[in-house]
C-alpha cells in the first residue's frame, strides 16, 4: 500500500536543502547517525539503529519539518537572547587563553625584552631631564626604542593571536552571524543553519540538542505534529 502511495505522489525535485541535514543528526541514546526516508510522502529522519531493530535504541523517527521548525525557534531565542550569552563565552575565552600563555617561554620571553626596553627609555629620559645626553642623541635613540618596543608587542599579539582557540573564533563569528541575521526566520534557512549549528543530538521525539561551531550546547523541544 506503500508503494502504491508513493507512485501516485509527484516526484521529488532535489536540491541542496535536501541534504543539509545529512551526518548533522545523531542519537542521543545510541550514537547512531540519522538517515533520512520517506514515509507516505512525509520526509522522515530515523537512527539506524532504530530503523534496523527497534529493540536495539527506543528513540523514534522524527519529521523533518519538525527539526526545522525546532531550529528556526532556536535561532529566534539565540538572536535575541543568546547574543549576550556568547559574549561572555567570548571574554571567558579570551582570558583563559591569555592565563595559559602568561607561562608561555615565546611571550615571557618577549615580556622580558619589552620590559628591559622600558627601563632603558625611562632612564634615558631622566638623563635628558637632568641634560646628561646629548638632545639629538635623546631624539634619536628614544625613537629607536618606541619603535623596538612596539615590534616586540606586536610580535606577543601575532603569537597570542596564532595560538588562538578554535572556541574562540567560532564564537566571535556566531556573534557577527546573529547580529547581522533577521531578526527571525519565517521558514527554514539552510545556509543560517549550516553556519551556526555543528550537530543535532536528538534525545527523542520531543526534544533535542542543538550543538554550535563553538560546542555550546543548548536543548529544544520539539512541537509535535498533530495527526
Amino acid at each position: 500500500e506503500m508503494l502504491k502511495i508513493n507512485r501516485r505522489s509527484p516526484p521529488h525535485k532535489w536540491s541542496k536543502a535536501d541534504y543539509i541535514l545529512t551526518e548533522k543528526l545523531f542519537c542521543g541514546c545510541c550514537g547512531s547517525i540519522f538517515k533520512r526516508r520517506f514515509t507516505g510522502g512525509i520526509e522522515y529522519w530515523v537512527c539506524k539503529k532504530h530503523f534496523k531493530d527497534k529493540t536495539q535504541c527506543p528513540v523514534p523517527q522524527i519529521q523533518a519539518k519538525n527539526i526545522e521548525s525546532a531550529f528556526c525557534r532556536f535561532y529566534y531565542k539565540m538572536k535575541h537572547q543568546g547574543v549576550g550569552i556568547l559574549t561572555e563565552m567570548l571574554q571567558n575565552f579570551q582570558m583563559m587563553r591569555r592565563a595559559r600563555m602568561l607561562h608561555s617561554p615565546d611571550v615571557v620571553s618577549i615580556n622580558k625584552k619589552i620590559s628591559h626596553l622600558s627601563s632603558q627609555n625611562q632612564m634615558l629620559a631622566v638623563l635628558n631631564q637632568q641634560g646628561l645626553v646629548d638632545p639629538d642623541i635623546f631624539i634619536s635613540r628614544s625613537n629607536d626604542l618606541a619603535r623596538e618596543i612596539k615590534q616586540a608587542e606586536q610580535e606577543r599579539e601575532k603569537l597570542l593571536s596564532a595560538r588562538n582557540d578554535m572556541k574562540e573564533t567560532y564564537t566571535r563569528d556566531l556573534i557577527e552571524l546573529l547580529n547581522d541575521g533577521p531578526d527571525l526566520l519565517a521558514s527554514f534557512d539552510p545556509t543560517l543553519f549550516a553556519e551556526l549549528v555543528d550537530r543535532i543530538i536528538v534525545d527523542s521525539n520531543d526534544s533535542v540538542r542543538l550543538c554550535l561551531k563553538n560546542e555550546l550546547e543548548l536543548r529544544e523541544c520539539m512541537e509535535r505534529t498533530v495527526r
